[in-house]
């Protein structure tokens, strides 16, 4: 299928990527086996946050897995250090943190998941829980049966999105002046990026919607060539949001890849909403896992290029080769491809965040070939 050009709408031409290759990563950070850094944010050279979890040696009797314990580390344009751990609500220890978000180095938001010990319901023992450090100490600013999903910060408020886990209803809600305030929740909506309280985009798995402060209206994108399935017995191939982030004042970057079934189909397309019409760029062979804004009016996207061989398994009719990790920043003229890590790590991606007021940025994910574990990589610019 196709996404309609919306009337009156330019479109620019679609270029397949040529991109220059550089490198420049380092590794920054590097955990155990038994860790994992989920999420990133950074507001200047001397303040990032990498969060996620550390297995403890403690079972849980109800499903025979290990307890974790959240993993919360701060760069001061030094070094990484350990910080203390929020605290969940009474008797819900605190066992992970999946998100984390920050608008000035006394305004950083995490949202995590706590799990009370004992015998009994273990989703009746969890708890969402979403903390704020001041710049000394995290204070708890909510917890319930909840599950939540993404998390934006500015100085002028906090957006979590989310749902009901007794009910499975979404919801989707700002923080301001002390106080929670609900919004209208489209279905659908898997994530949002918040330019300002009266420009808000948000993305599903086929659509994107914009908030203009009183309502949601659905953003009208450019057609779209869908590849042709290397075996069409496995259906039709359709295609997908993977992320959609806001940069600047006025650009929108839309990562849409592709999917057969239950199989990815190696091959992006990035687009571009200039404020008046959009541009694409064709990625053959990228897989887009996330984006960040650079910062400058560009883009970072972390990508995995790809390529796909038929097998003839039907319970899995694709057999995948990673060729290469990489972030691709790009920038108005053009596309620099940067290889983060070699294909043969093993790495799995998880986060990627701009590091504002530098040209450097921080990569997350967890590398399966030894050494293994989480990974946090550096770029200076």
């Amino acid at each position: 299928m196709a996404l309609v050009l919306a009337a009156g709408v330019g479109l620019a031409p679609v270029p397949s990527a040529a991109a220059d290759t550089t490198s420049g990563w380092q590794v920054s950070l590097r955990g155990g086996a038994g860790s994992s850094v989920d999420d990133l944010a950074a507001t200047g050279p001397a303040d990032a946050w990498a969060v996620g979890a550390r297995r403890t040696g403690t079972p849980d009797p109800r499903n025979g897995s290990y307890f974790t314990a959240p993993l919360i580390k701060h760069w001061d344009g030094r070094r990484w250090t350990t910080t203390a751990n929020p605290a969940g609500p009474t008797g819900f220890p605190l066992r992970e943190v999946s998100l984390v978000d920050a608008s000035s180095p006394v305004n950083v938001w995490a949202a995590g998941t706590a799990v009370a010990p004992g015998r009994g319901d273990i989703s009746a023992a969890t708890r969402s829980v979403l903390s704020r450090w001041d710049g000394s100490r995290w204070r708890l600013m909510g917890s319930g049966r909840t599950s939540i999903t993404d998390l934006d910060v500015l100085d002028a408020g906090t957006w979590i999105l989310g749902r009901d886990d007794r009910t499975g209803k979404g919801f989707f809600k700002r923080f301001h002046s002390g106080r929670w305030t609900s919004l209208p929740f489209p279905a659908s909506l898997e994530g949002v990026s918040v330019r300002s309280p009266g420009d808000i985009w948000g993305f599903g798995p086929s659509s994107v919607r914009r908030w203009n402060g009183l309502a949601w209206s659905r953003v009208r994108l450019p057609e779209i060539a869908v590849p042709a399935a290397p075996v069409p017995a496995y259906g039709p191939v359709k295609l997908r949001i993977d992320a959609l982030v806001t940069s600047g004042t006025k650009d929108v970057w839309v990562a849409v890849g592709f999917q057969q079934g239950d199989w990815s189909q190696p091959g992006a397309v990035l687009l571009r909403w200039d404020g008046a019409k959009w541009h694409q760029v064709r990625l053959p062979g990228d897989v887009i896992k996330d984006l960040a804004p650079d910062g400058r009016g560009g883009v970072l996207a972390a990508s995995y290029r790809q390529s796909i061989t038929a097998t003839p398994d039907g319970q899995d009719p694709y057999a995948y080769t990673t060729l290469s990790v990489d972030v691709m920043h790009h920038t108005s003229r053009k596309l620099i491809r940067q290889t983060v890590t070699p294909a043969s790590s093993g790495f799995e991606w998880s986060d990627l965040v701009a590091i504002p007021g530098t040209g450097s940025a921080l990569a997350a994910g967890f590398t399966w070939k030894p050494p293994q574990g989480h990974v946090v990589f550096r770029y200076n610019g």
